[in-house]
């Protein structure tokens, strides 16, 4: 059988049999990856320490027609802390969510380089967690190609970027003007919200940790962002309701 060396991050597995679990990688080179973990859950397996949430490393991967076997794993980052702190943890569980409902089984490097980067951040640095899920929200769906409008509505393309407030529409594509926004019954949004969402948008991966959002501003965002994600994701997503 032919093996196949994979950069990736654990987002999610399932316990199968007695001692196997199925796992789901997000990896650099081919995209979301699910593949067979025997043994793992045995007490002195190898195995076991690479067939965790959030762990990060390079998986040895035998392929047998569609169907991959994991042989061994370098770990290079299990982030710890993640597992210690529950606001840390939803966020972190948010991202990956996010990861299996909208990625596919091909590379998207931008998105591979996002999620670890929140995830190191989310894991060590002071960043609010809240903050650190809606910012990773907005550029994910913009790297699967969601991206809300927040310069003009939606609808009529009218520009809004000089108005004191506007309002917000998942189904209708992101911001609207007041008069759209009476029309499709959307909810109002303040501009300093609207401005956040453009700032986090045009960030580098290595600063977003420099987010730090108003308390008002999260609240409205958590609402707003996860919305779109489940509008344009067409899944539910309860982990932001513990952040």
């Amino acid at each position: 059988m032919p093996s196949i060396k994979l950069n990736g991050i654990v987002t999610r597995y399932a316990d199968y049999k007695e001692n196997d679990r199925i796992l789901t990688l997000f990896t650099r080179e081919q995209g979301l990856v699910s593949c067979a973990s025997r043994g793992c859950r045995r007490a002195k397996s190898p195995l076991i320490g690479a067939s965790e949430l959030f762990v990060c490393g390079e998986f040895v991967l035998f392929k047998a027609g569609d169907k991959h076997t994991l042989d061994s794993a370098e770990i290079s980052e299990r982030f710890y802390p993640l597992r210690e702190d529950i606001a840390k943890f939803a966020a972190a569980s948010y991202m990956l969510s996010l990861i299996n409902a909208g990625a596919e089984e091909t590379a998207n490097i931008k998105l591979y380089s996002l999620l670890r980067y929140s995830l190191a951040y989310t894991a060590y640095s002071q960043v609010d967690a809240a903050d650190m899920a809606i910012c990773f929200a907005l550029r994910c769906l913009n790297a699967l190609g969601y991206r809300p409008s927040v310069t003009e509505c939606a609808i009529c393309g009218m520009d809004i970027r000089s108005r004191k407030s506007a309002f917000f529409s998942a189904d209708h594509g992101g911001a609207l003007c007041p008069g759209c926004a009476r029309a499709v019954g959307a909810k109002e949004i303040s501009a300093l919200s609207l401005e956040a969402i453009r700032r986090m948008l045009l960030l580098k991966d290595e600063d977003i940790s420099r987010v730090a959002l108003p308390k008002s501003v999260q609240a409205e965002l958590k609402e707003a962002v996860n919305g779109f994600a489940e509008y344009s994701l067409e899944r539910k997503f309860k982990a932001m309701e513990c952040l």
